[in-house]
């Protein structure tokens, strides 16, 4: 795996350390006051407030432990909490200094409610995973701890996802958007019993298994993250974008991460889904549908692709080197009018694939030698500002009646023979432009 995911072994060693309290969750709260009162990042846990801890008889739940390090916060903090409680806890793995995959709270709701019901389904969550068995006690106590007021859902299975995240799921927004565009499975209702949880984990587990590589739950958390606009795991409020001219919902699709890397030994099928890869960009469309067309139908369109300049394939080998991938030079052999004139080795500079591609790409599009765009193949492009950006009432009138005044605008609506123009109106500047 990735050493995105270093944080998976530690949050598990984590979560078995602390297993060790649950017969003794005051203990466990008298630690985390502790390290709480010389830390300012968790000030936030207000253990000085007999109001909040009175009512929890002093007691604290696994959840909210690791929910210290799972906040909207940024990574170097999030390492520092992290080294903190992996040393208190004698965690002997180190702590992970990148976290990509994992949804956090909400920074103004970082407690999870009701300790025994909690602590019931963490250890019964644990064992589950061990076991490879959902058991009944576990879903019995998964329901438990879902109807508790304040949790839900989402949190309940984001703590599940913290402890063992290859077995369990947070059912996030992000997660939700991700398989319902990429998987053909049925997601759980937000009121979901344990059993459905349980059965649709092994669903989307058996349609994770049959990509070449297969993912992980951990994996597929962070490309929901990815396909949603950013790097990043810690979730942003949504931008709100004008309605601009010239933007459409096609834009809203360049920010989707196209940059796959498909690995395994030889034979397991990477260059036959680089192909579906390849089409679904073009295209548009989804992985998932594009596998479940006929893989004749879907390479014979890469072809076309390909012959039209759209797709570029290449296959790197030990001694592929930079000039051939990016630019360099390389000997010219001399025309014979030129050979006895110069014993002399040229040189010229060559694209490599890659440049030459993005160059293509850069091109406008339609520039093919058949397509009949009414321009030239370079052609001089001019800017013409009509009053300030966005709608207005002059551009408006020239977009209607298909006019612009270029260089006029000082001399008023009526222009005639006598009129005078100055060296930066009229006609000196309808001959540039023209010209």
């Amino acid at each position: 795996m990735d050493s995105g995911f270093q944080w998976v072994p530690f949050y598990e060693a984590f979560a078995d350390r602390l297993l060790e309290f649950k017969d003794k969750p005051g203990e466990l709260f008298n630690v985390i006051k502790k390290l709480g009162s010389d830390q300012p990042l968790m000030k936030y846990l207000h253990f000085d407030r007999e109001d909040w801890w009175g009512p929890r008889q002093y007691r604290i739940d696994p959840f909210s432990v690791m929910g210290v390090i799972n906040r909207g916060t940024t990574v170097a903090n999030r390492t520092l909490l992290a080294k903190i409680l992996g040393d208190e806890f004698g965690v002997k793995i180190p702590e992970p200094t990148q976290f990509v995959g994992i949804p956090v709270l909400d920074n103004r709701r970082s407690f999870f409610v009701g300790d025994d019901e909690i602590w019931n389904l963490f250890a019964h969550a644990l064992k589950s995973a061990d076991t490879n068995t959902f058991s009944n006690e576990f879903k019995d106590a998964f329901d438990k701890a879902v109807a508790v007021k304040g949790n839900g859902l989402t949190y309940v299975t984001m703590g599940l996802f913290w402890i063992r995240p290859n077995v369990f799921l947070a059912l996030d927004t992000n997660s939700r958007k991700y398989i319902s565009e990429h998987y053909s499975v049925d997601l759980p209702s937000t009121h979901c019993t344990g059993s459905e949880y349980a059965e649709f984990l092994g669903a989307l587990k058996n349609e994770l298994d049959k990509e070449i590589p297969s993912l992980s739950f951990p994996e597929m958390s962070y490309k929901a993250w990815i396909e949603r606009g950013g790097p990043s795991p810690v979730p942003r409020p949504p931008v709100e974008v004008p309605n601009t001219p010239g933007i459409d919902d096609k834009d809203k699709k360049l920010i989707t991460a196209k940059n796959t890397i498909l690995y395994g030994p030889p034979g397991t099928g990477k260059t036959y889904s680089a192909i579906q890869y390849a089409v679904a960009i073009v295209e548009e469309k989804s992985i998932a549908e594009v596998k479940r067309e006929d893989y004749e139908e879907v390479f014979s369109r890469f072809l076309e692709y390909k012959d039209n300049g759209i797709i570029a394939f290449t296959t790197f080998h030990q001694s592929f080197s930079y000039e051939e991938f990016i630019e360099g030079i390389r000997p010219v052999v001399s025309p014979e009018e030129k050979a006895d004139a110069s014993n002399e080795i040229e040189y010229e500079i060559h694209d490599g694939i890659f440049k030459a591609f993005c160059d293509n790409a850069g091109k406008p599009v339609g520039g093919k030698a058949d397509a009949d765009l009414g321009i030239g193949k370079n052609p001089t492009v001019w800017k013409v500002s009509l009053e300030r950006t966005g709608e207005n009432s002059t551009r408006e009138e020239c977009m209607k009646k298909g006019h612009i005044r270029i260089g006029f605008d000082e001399y008023g609506e009526n222009i005639s023979d006598a009129t005078e123009f100055g060296e930066r109106g009229g006609s000196n500047v309808l001959n540039a432009f023209y010209n």
